[in-house]
């Protein structure tokens, strides 16, 4: 029986997910583990394997289209199998249907009625309405739509087409395959547009009319394309602030938009106190060069961060917790994330029970999920599950910084850069000297809601013992 494929929820809070590429296409088989598409959740790029041995009967939506989860994108089954009949029991089944590329949607009211008139659709035979049709009543697919806006399209012809996508909705196949385009329309409107700018003939036309400079649109279609919308956009900024000049307008969405809502939701539902202290890492900087030279795992400092924090929380357990529906849960595995900055935003890969690991365990696994996490290639398991979270800007030379915390986690420690300074130092009969040190600063940011100042300030001199005395870190 044919089978739809959805687009899968893979995060807790991803709501959407981009089709970066199809394995397979219409009319291939595909094999029970083999890889069948990859998604951009809101984290990373993810391979999503097929369950059965099948063949792909539909192709609901195209490379570069994102949509909500749930929503139906592939129908797999055996040859002959009719894939509407699957979508539209699919589509029986639940109460609302997620959006899909064969599921129907209204075009925006300001296109207005069309008045239908005869028109020669070539290789499709239709009947010329005699009554005018209102343009929201028509079923279309998001690609039909979109085809639709980008070309100029008639729309007395569409409104004579049978459509074939689910219940009926028209596809953007529909439309091709009935003849109906625009190409005089799309060369003129593309010769508007900037020999180096992808951009529809719609969005082109727009441009020109509105006086927006193409090169500076950010394009949200496929490839890069730059859309009617995308021009609205920069239009819109462009008589809101007409004594500025704009360089850019890019979308506020994917992992950009999931890392804001998470950090607000944390910072302002989270009553943050921070506690400071500096770090002479003299004898850190040692340790590990000695370390270093008796090992053939190299050992970076956010390794020492990460079991420094694990001895700390051993010992302040209240800090290894989450308030979660009004409990206070406190963790017995202590898995640390490090935020690592990736191309597509900020991730934390997850070092998971650091209590049952040693230093050389530590470092293998960083490594690995560092690497993973800036060529987008983490599972979700790779960032889920953290209790306890570092962010170290110290590689790029920033001497001191607040850092958010990643929640439900109660706490989060900013690790800055190590900067020479100097600081009073005190001898073996208490004379007082200025001396220049390699100091390092750490700011711990913790919830009021479930920790105390005392708490958090115990901590925060506790790491600063362990990473000023290096040894004790492993003790």
């Amino acid at each position: 029986m044919a089978e739809v494929i959805i687009m899968p929820k893979l995060g807790f809070n991803m709501d959407e997910g981009e089709l970066v590429e199809w394995k397979k296409k219409e009319g291939e088989s595909v094999k029970a583990g083999e890889v069948l598409f990859e998604i951009n959740t809101d984290k990373t790029t993810m391979p999503v394997e097929a369950t059965a041995d099948a063949t792909v009967l539909k192709l609901l939506i195209s490379e570069g289209d994102t949509v909500d989860v749930f929503t139906p994108i592939a129908v797999l089954g055996n040859p002959g199998e009719d894939p509407n009949q699957a979508l539209a029991a699919f589509g029986g089944e639940i109460s609302q249907p997620a959006t899909a590329e064969d599921q129907p949607v209204e075009l925006p009211t300001d296109l207005g009625v069309a008045e239908v008139k005869p028109i020669d659709f070539g290789s499709v035979s239709a009947t010329t309405p005699t009554a005018s049709v209102d343009i929201k009543d028509l079923k279309l697919t998001p690609k039909a739509k979109k085809l639709i806006a980008e070309r100029g399209l008639d729309l007395n012809a569409i409104a004579q087409l049978k459509g074939t996508g689910f219940e009926g909705g028209i596809t953007a196949a529909d439309i091709n395959s009935a003849n109906i385009c625009a190409e005089k329309t799309e060369q003129m409107h593309n010769e508007q547009a900037p020999s180096n700018v992808k951009a529809s003939p719609l969005a082109a036309k727009m441009a020109d009319d509105m006086g927006v400079d193409m090169t500076r649109v950010t394009g949200t279609g496929v490839g890069g394309k730059v859309m009617s919308e995308d021009v609205q956009r920069v239009a819109a900024h462009i008589s809101d602030v007409p004594n500025k000049k704009i360089a850019k307008v890019t979308p506020y969405k994917g992992i950009r938009k999931v890392i804001g809502e998470k950090l607000a939701a944390s910072m302002f539902t989270a009553p943050h106190i921070f506690f400071t202290e500096s770090v002479d890492t003299t004898n850190l900087t040692a340790f590990r060069k000695q370390l270093n030279e008796n090992t053939d795992v190299k050992i970076a400092v956010s390794d020492l961060l990460t079991m420094a924090a694990c001895k700390a929380l051993k010992k302040y357990p209240e800090l290894n917790a989450s308030l979660i529906d009004g409990e206070i849960v406190q963790y017995e595995s202590i898995n640390v994330g490090t935020a690592v900055a990736a191309d597509s935003g900020l991730i934390v890969p997850v070092v998971k029970n650091v209590q049952n690991k040693s230093l050389t365990d530590v470092a293998i696994e960083s490594k690995d999920l560092v690497s993973r996490a800036k060529a987008g290639k983490l599972d979700l398991d790779d960032y889920s599950d953290g209790t306890f979270s570092i962010s170290n800007l110290g590689p790029f030379g920033i001497e001191n910084f607040t850092a958010i915390i990643n929640a439900p986690e109660s706490a989060i420690l900013a690790v800055s850069a190590i900067k020479k300074t100097a600081v009073v130092v005190a001898d073996e009969e208490g004379n007082d000297s200025i001396a220049i040190k390699p100091i390092m600063k750490i700011q711990l940011s913790a919830d009021h809601r479930l920790i105390d100042g005392l708490l958090a300030a115990q901590f925060t001199v506790y790491m600063k013992q362990l990473l000023e005395n290096p040894m004790q870190i492993l003790m």
